[in-house]
């Protein structure tokens, strides 16, 4: 008998249970019925449409779950844990403290929906920096934290009176803030101007900025290490009437945990060449030539981190996915040891055309990136990218961080394809 067993739904109905047969053991994944004979409506991810039934996975969550939460190692997930009085690896009770408020709509319940030791009321809970709203949110005892992914401390928060405040609320614009570390200077500054950047070149970006550490009320106390700026996102998975918008990234739909998400593991051989035929696969031709565009702008921008799980499907009502906004775009070559001093140049986070580094990216390159894909187009599309890049560039330069344009100069001097097109300075 399962010690522990949790539902999970959809905004609509319920999808099937998690359950874990004794602390750290057998997690299993029941499927329900009724859902699966209805075609799996409303869609929770395309590789449950790809291998129907249940699955059994020995103390990890099953792969599409697991890239629900933080990544293990991660300083985010480190918090949460001692938070929650949990170690890093405890994914299953990690989920059942988080699962209400997860990525996109699915939540994960307890079956009775009471909470237990694992809970957001456990003892240690952290004391929070005070504002106006942060004294509310406390008094109300709304300052649980969401399941956000990647390895970047972040949290939900909501625009209130032009603060963003902890916890997300109903009736006020919902928004992601990352906390820079210590490792990269400018990064806020840095995201930010790539991310106009990717918007001017009329790519579908959320609002976004870079925003002062004083701006943010109810940040537990000795959480942020520096007063350095914020990146603050719009999130495009939650409405201002606390709706939820379904989606899943691209290690989701591939089925592969997020330690593949570079996708050169012995068992998760990923491209963007597969990429692209993924999309285009799963949302049609239209959707597979604005993913080539994309990968045009990351090749453009010097995105060395544009991996698995920073490209995401929206489902919303579908029964077949699009593409959501563009998020965690980062000219990640403006910093040296993932720029042009790094020995051999920077590398793509996955191979395209059956080239590893930007250096190598050269016209044959994406002729093998289009027969790889199955597109015919991708070449045409991703120099289409790179152009839209090319026109916007002069509208940022000057806005943005010496380092990102010294680095961007250099850039567009090095990589094959670009050096061809010329930057206009």
């Amino acid at each position: 008998m399962s010690d522990k067993s949790l539902i999970v739904s959809l905004p609509s109905r319920s999808v099937g249970e998690l359950s874990q047969r004794r602390r750290g053991g057998l997690i299993e994944w029941r499927p329900d019925a009724a859902w699966e004979n209805d075609g799996q409506e409303p869609r929770l991810g395309l590789d449950f449409l790809r291998t129907r039934g249940g699955r059994r996975h020995a103390s990890e969550l099953p792969a599409w779950f697991e890239n629900l939460l933080p990544e293990r190692d991660s300083e985010l997930r480190a918090r949460l844990c001692e938070l929650h009085g949990l170690r890093d690896g405890q994914s299953f009770p990690l989920m059942q403290s988080l699962g209400r408020d997860l990525i996109g709509a699915v939540e994960v319940r307890c079956e009775n929906h009471k909470t237990d030791e694992h809970s957001e009321t456990v003892a240690g809970r952290p004391n929070l920096t005070r504002g106006s709203d942060a004294e509310q949110v406390a008094a109300n005892d709304e300052n649980r934290f969401s399941a956000l992914t990647g390895m970047q401390l972040k949290f939900s928060m909501s625009m209130v009176n032009e603060r963003l405040v902890l916890h997300a609320r109903r009736g006020a614009a919902q928004w992601i803030v990352k906390i820079a570390g210590l490792e990269y200077d400018e990064l806020a500054e840095v995201e930010t101007a790539t991310m106009t950047w990717a918007r001017r070149s009329s790519f579908d970006v959320p609002d976004h900025a870079t925003v002062p550490v004083s701006r943010l009320d109810g940040l537990p106390i000795g959480w942020v290490e520096r007063p350095a700026p914020a990146f603050a996102v719009r999130r495009f998975d939650r409405r201002d009437d606390g709706a939820k918008v379904h989606q899943e990234d691209f290690c989701q739909a591939l089925g592969l945990r997020p330690r593949d998400k570079y996708g050169d593991s012995k068992d998760a051989r990923v491209s963007f060449d597969g990429a692209l035929r993924l999309t285009t696969d799963a949302c049609g031709e239209d959707e597979g030539r604005e993913m080539a565009r994309r990968i045009g702008f990351m090749i453009a921008s010097g995105n060395t981190d544009a991996h698995l799980k920073n490209w995401s499907f929206r489902w919303g009502e579908r029964t077949r996915p699009t593409l959501t906004p563009c998020y965690d775009l980062v000219t990640t070559i403006a910093w040296e040891k993932m720029g042009w001093r790094r020995r051999g140049g920077p590398t793509l986070a996955l191979r395209l055309g059956n080239v590893e580094r930007f250096g190598s990216l050269n016209e044959v390159a994406l002729d093998n990136c289009a027969e790889a894909s199955g597109a015919a187009w991708a070449k045409m599309e991703i120099l289409a990218g790179i152009e839209r890049a090319r026109e916007a560039w002069l509208s940022v330069r000057e806005g943005a961080p010496v380092r990102m344009r010294s680095a961007i100069d250099q850039h567009w001097q090095e990589v094959p394809i670009l050096a061809r097109m010329g930057l206009t300075k």
